[in-house]
């Protein structure tokens, strides 16, 4: 192991569980691999993780240092002194016969507090971190990962100043800025961690792969719950109350179509059917959103209806700006067009509670209908006119929606 070329270094790490655990470390070189399993929940595996997660989330580095304030006792202190361990008292001071330790170099100073991760030997990108076999390569992530599992050990990472150099930069920065606060250990992670979903969401679109991630109905009110709460977060005191929520959804349940990896809600599109009167009044600026009723909308469950009110398009904020607001259109509005009764030519009414919101519509060709000065939600409202579904699913498709499940049946 010791002639192996740095460039070629590479470990893999497997966490387990929820808070995260280090369960096995591989050690892969050019001349070798190595690798240790079933980890015990102990101080060493546990300040190795620490830093090595730390140690991943930075981009090529042409150096790294973790502090410590400390005088013994720490993560860095339980790192250092495992290498000054004899070979047979550690599982982890053993692996690739003691080179895997090497990557961690002490102070050239006695009495120094801080170790160095030698780049010259590892790149953060030849570090792979797997959680319940899912691959998390997101600095968030990974710094919170990094967080809990040091709380379990005792240590607050807060007390551990972080120092990098970029390769590119040649100037020493603090990696932890103040916005930079680790959380707490009453704040959990997210199961599954967002790189996970992000994963999940590029397999799902590009292979058609539905293990993890689609689109479906709200089934309980426990879940009807967890979407309100996004769309809290979204909406703050816009949003409507989670009564109302509830109300409409008793009513009229495939209105929500709602996006879920695995069984978690991560967001959701909701189109509520409208009578004529409530239509008349929302488009001539007489009615706010929370004076609609799930009993005007209760009717339309077997009856085609003409109007509908699209409430909102809500993700989890990890998933904005990716491609999951694709997903959820398509698969979403194809819901709608396949499981409810539609009267063609039907009408589309929306609220635009932001420029982002205003921008999506208008990209969908849903024109102002009225400015927000004149509505009593002071927000603009926006509608749509279409025909029949053939032209709203070809409208959709000029611009990149493919519907799923594909549209067979014929327009009413």
């Amino acid at each position: 192991m010791s002639g192996a070329e740095p460039s070629k270094l590479s470990l893999e790490l497997h966490f387990r569980g929820e808070p995260p655990f280090l369960h096995s470390l591989q050690f892969k070189s050019a001349t070798g691999n190595d690798k240790v399993r079933d980890l015990q929940n102990r101080a060493l595996p546990k300040a190795v993780a620490t830093a090595l997660l730390l140690f991943r989330t930075c981009s090529d580095l042409q150096f790294f240092r973790l502090r410590t304030t400390q005088a013994n006792g720490s993560l860095v202190h339980t790192i250092l002194n495992a290498k000054r361990q004899t070979q047979g008292k550690s599982s982890i001071r053993d692996l690739a016969n003691g080179f895997f330790m090497q990557i961690f170099l002490k102070p050239t100073a006695p009495g120094g507090s801080y170790l160095d991760i030698d780049v010259s030997r590892l790149r953060p990108t030849a570090v792979r971190i797997i959680h319940d076999a899912l691959v998390i390569d997101e600095p968030t992530i990974l710094k919170n990962m990094a967080s809990q599992i040091a709380s379990s050990a005792g240590w607050d990472l807060n007390d551990y100043p972080l120092e990098t150099r970029q390769r590119e930069q040649h100037i020493e920065i603090p990696h932890f800025q103040q916005q930079d606060t680790f959380v707490s250990t009453s704040t959990p992670i997210d199961n599954p961690a967002l790189t996970a979903i992000r994963e999940a969401i590029r397999h799902f679109c590009e292979g058609g792969d539905d293990q993890h991630l689609r689109v479906g109905q709200v089934r309980s009110p426990a879940e009807l719950e967890d979407l309100w709460a996004i769309d809290k977060e979204a909406y703050g005191e816009a949003s409507i109350t989670y009564e109302k929520f509830k109300d409409w959804w008793l009513s009229f349940p495939r209105g929500l179509h709602a996006l879920f990896f695995r069984t978690r809600v991560m967001g959701a599109i909701g189109i509520w059917p409208l009578s004529a009167r409530c239509a008349g009044l929302l488009s001539t600026a007489r009615l706010k959103e929370s004076q609609l009723t799930g009993r005007s909308m209760r009717t339309f469950i077997n009856t085609p209806a003409h109007s509908w009110y699209i409430s909102g398009i809500v993700l989890r904020p990890e998933l904005i700006g990716g491609r999951a607001i694709k997903i959820l259109l398509s698969h979403g509005i194809g819901s709608w067009l396949s499981s409810t009764q539609i009267q063609f030519p039907c009408e589309l009414f929306a609220l635009a509670y932001s420029d982002q919101g205003q921008a999506l519509l208008e990209g969908f060709n849903f024109f102002k209908l009225q400015n927000a000065k004149a509505m009593p939600d002071n927000v603009p409202l926006f509608a749509l006119q279409v025909g029949n579904e053939e032209h709203l699913v070809s409208s959709l498709k000029s611009r990149g929606l493919d519907l799923w499940p594909p549209m067979n049946k014929q327009s009413n």
